[in-house]
Order: structure tokens, then sequence, then C-alpha cells
């Protein structure tokens, strides 16, 4: 018995996240001491479970092998996925810095400066001043009902929609014998 290898165990998932930073901490750190320690700690963590350090790294690369063949390809569809997200953000980014970059050329060679001068303008005119409608009412029309609905004088009137006063005075005798 004392001859037999020991048997295999796969590491749990907190072992292998511990293994995985042991080795990376092995690789990176700038210390020679911390990375031997790193290396040993790595050793022996696959040593508890059976396991070489070159097994243990191994399996750790290798999908789990209780998953069914439907858990790995939804795993390598979500793969897929990440990396179209991803792509797809890349791209959306790139995009807005080349209309950045497209915008900022337009405004030195002075493409802009119109619509800036009706920002302008536009802050520049007082919040109560509002345009008015272009659309008018036809001066006969408009005539006839300054004569109804108001008790303006046909002086008035008439300086208002730009007719006669003889025009506006003959609208309001016909009113008055419609009455």
């Amino acid at each position: 018995m004392c001859g037999e290898p020991p048997i295999r165990e796969a590491l749990t998932p907190d072992e292998q996240a511990r293994f995985h930073n042991l080795l990376k901490l092995a690789k990176e750190s700038p210390f020679e001491g911390e990375r031997r320690n790193a290396l040993a700690a790595a050793e022996r963590l696959a040593r508890r479970r059976g396991l070489t350090l070159e097994e243990a790294a191994m399996r750790q690369a290798q999908p789990k092998p209780g998953a069914s063949q439907w858990e790995r390809e939804a795993q390598a569809r979500a793969r897929e996925f990440a990396a179209f997200v991803h792509m797809t953000d890349y791209q959306i980014y790139l995009e807005k810095q080349r209309r950045e970059a497209a915008r900022q050329e337009a405004e030195a060679r002075g493409l802009d400066s119109a619509e800036k001068r009706a920002e302008a303008r536009a802050q520049a005119r007082s919040p109560r001043q509002t345009r008015r409608s272009t659309v008018r009412m036809a001066p006969e029309k408009h005539a006839w009902a300054l004569v109804r609905e108001t008790q303006l004088s046909y002086r008035e009137i008439a300086r208002i929609t730009g007719l006669d006063q003889h025009e506006i005075l003959h609208m309001k005798i016909q009113l008055l014998r419609a009455a």
C-alpha cells in the first residue's frame, strides 16, 4: 500500500481559484522569494489531491468532467455571445470616436459656424418673445370677424386689416341692417 500512488481527486472550485491565483503570483511577482513560495504552495495544494503541479494545471484548463454535452454547448454559446457583445460594444466605441474626430475636423474647417450663430440668436432671444404664425386670415374675413365680435371703430378695423375705411363702414351698415 505504501508504494501505491495516491487517489487523484479534482480540485474544488475554491481550490481551483486559489491554485490559479498562486500560479499567477508565481509568474508575475517581481520578488524571487514570493515567486518561490507561491509555487511551493501551489505544489502542496495539488499534492493534497494526489496531483502533480502539471496535472492540476491541466485539469483546471479542461472543462468540468461532470458537465454534460448540453452544458458544454451552452457554455460555448455563452462565450460566443459574450464575444459578440464585446465586439459590438467595441464597434460602437470606435464609431463614436470616428464621429467625434469628424466633428472636430468640421469645426476646424468652419462648417459648423452657421449652426452656432443660429443657436446664439435663439439663446439671445428673450423667453417671452415667441414666433407668431405666418398664416394670416384674408383681410375681408378678418374685417367681418372684427366687425361682428368687437366694439372697435371702423377706423381701427381699417388700420388693423389694411382695408379702406369705407369698406369697413359698409360692412358695419350691412350688419346693422341684418339685425
